[in-house]
């Protein structure tokens, strides 16, 4: 899957509280503020975002999606895609966009992050399940502070303007990842979920991507009670609005995140055994890991867009073979 790189004002805005003075924005997974100043009523003037609608098959009715459920008291949890490309990267921190129903203030407490090498399943998945099945990178995962929460925008319905019902976002520190955070290239999954306030509901809720025509590639994933009901058995499964069992398949969507960190070196992408781990040198194992890498066409041999300034464009050129001997020779 391939996103654009550039974070939208204000979600750069909002990252940049609580990161470290090095960190920079490394990815963003997409929008949610669909118009800056679109609330109406006693929200007027302030930025709204606006649920995409469609139809299902076989009726009128506009459906749409304020947001899906990642509450770790009831035991589900999201997760969503990313690549780290050539050089890999040192995570510092995550923000991420949470809202709890009724509630006008941030009432999220704590956040719950794991990391995954590849798509997440479960035994119960539905099939086809991978063999072996993938576990996470943490048999426990970590349970961060939430801190104090930024406003962010109201979350709508596809027409309405004036619903009261902030999002906030909360930025976390990654440093407690395996590796201090430091990520070779290649796609990874972050899984989140939070905690807040107990009353009138415990249920957290994160938004989608608004408009969801700003990315591509949609296929965030749910861990939750595939036959929708409160209590039964979680399971790993790709998240689709609109899904009616025997009449819609419903539609894929993404959700919005905002990684923090420091590029490491694009030069340095394996320490001999091929397996994409950087050790801080530049040698011949490097060029010759990229190579592989470029042949093959992979997302992480993807480190420019012709301009030399090492930004990915999403495809995989003669300008990335080139930056990266560039890079090569300098030696970083």
């Amino acid at each position: 899957m391939r996103r654009g790189w550039t974070c939208v004002v204000v979600v750069a805005c909002t990252c940049a509280a609580g990161t470290s003075a090095r960190a920079q924005t490394l990815y963003s997974n997409g929008p949610i503020v669909t118009n800056p100043t679109g609330g109406t009523g006693t929200i007027a003037g302030l930025p709204i975002s606006n649920a995409d609608g469609f139809n299902v098959p076989g009726s009128t009715f506009l459906f749409s999606t304020t947001g899906v459920g990642a509450t770790i008291p009831a035991g589900v949890s999201l997760a969503d895609d990313f690549v780290v490309p050539a050089g890999g990267w040192d995570l510092d921190a995550v923000t991420l966009y949470a809202f709890q129903t009724s509630q006008t203030t941030a009432t999220v407490t704590t956040v719950r992050i794991n990391l995954w090498d590849a798509t997440p399943y479960s035994a119960n998945s539905p099939a086809p399940i991978p063999d072996p099945l993938p576990m996470p990178r943490l048999s426990t995962p970590l349970e961060l502070p939430a801190g104090p929460g930024e406003f962010v925008c109201h979350r709508q319905s596809p027409t309405s303007t004036s619903t009261v019902r902030p999002v906030y976002a909360y930025t976390v520190s990654l440093n407690a990842l395996p590796n201090g955070g430091r990520l070779a290239p290649g796609r990874y999954w972050l899984e989140w979920s939070f905690q807040g306030a107990l009353t009138p509901s415990q249920n957290v809720f994160v938004p989608l991507v608004s408009p969801r025509t700003a990315v591509t590639g949609h296929n965030a994933r749910l861990y939750n009670s595939i036959d929708g009901s409160s209590t039964g058995p979680r399971s790993w499964f790709e998240g689709r609005e609109g899904f009616v069992a025997g009449q819609a398949d419903g539609r894929a969507y993404e959700l919005p995140f905002v990684l923090m960190g420091t590029p490491l070196c694009v030069a340095d992408t394996d320490d001999g055994t091929g397996s994409g781990t950087p050790d801080g040198g530049v040698t011949i194992d490097d060029l010759l890991y990229y190579l592989d890498l470029f042949e093959a066409g992979a997302p992480a041999a993807d480190v420019d867009d012709g301009t030399s300034t090492g930004t990915p464009d999403g495809g995989v050129t003669i300008d990335d073979l080139l930056y990266y001997l560039l890079r090569f020779g300098a030696g970083c």
